[in-house]
């Protein structure tokens, strides 16, 4: 076994309690989000209203969205678009049932980081964010590149993401190769 997979294998050490944003217009999904990260280092908060999440995060202090592609009030590509402009730092994921919807392609242009499939496993999508974070600490000291918040590494998610899907057994592709459970990094 190789280091790399060992971390995936392993929980990452965080330095420090995270906020992290859950919506969803589906009360259950807050639920599932809610139990599956409740022994997590998180202060979590969710809400099935887009335009209170981003009161939270207008708040300052961030460090994570997870979001709902369709949702009646603001779908999550446009919710990701706004986070990116007011809380550039904060990690935008979005969680679709869809993700082969043209809307959802077009977000991840520039406002979705990463996106993750429903239904999920439970195991990867926890193991991914405590990576998202973890990265996002360890590169928050390194020089940004351009176009590229700076804990966000050119090449060092890939690696993660394709650790975690030998480790875990989820398919992790690039952008409209996903698959029930899949993660695309962008």
């Amino acid at each position: 076994m190789t280091m790399t997979e060992l971390d995936v294998l392993e929980p990452l050490a965080l330095t420090r309690r995270h906020k992290v944003v859950l919506v969803d217009d589906d009360p259950a999904v807050l639920s599932s989000l809610r139990r599956l990260l409740r022994r997590e280092p998180y202060d979590l908060l969710s809400t099935v209203r887009p335009y209170l999440a981003l009161s939270w995060i207008e708040q300052g202090d961030v460090s994570l969205l997870v979001t709902d592609q369709r949702m009646a009030d603001l779908c999550g590509t446009e919710l990701a678009g706004r986070v990116r402009q007011m809380s550039p730092d904060t990690i935008r994921v979005l969680l679709t049932a869809y993700p082969g919807n043209t809307l959802v392609h077009h977000g991840l242009a520039e406002d979705v980081q990463w996106l993750i499939s429903k239904p999920w496993n439970d195991d990867a999508l926890g193991r991914t964010l405590r990576h998202l974070l973890h990265d996002r600490e360890t590169r928050s000291v390194a020089p940004a590149l351009p176009g590229r918040p700076s804990w966000l590494p050119g090449k060092g998610l890939g690696r993660i993401a394709r650790a975690a899907a030998r480790g875990v057994g989820w398919g992790i592709g690039f952008f409209g190769t996903t698959d029930a459970g899949g993660i695309i990094p962008h």
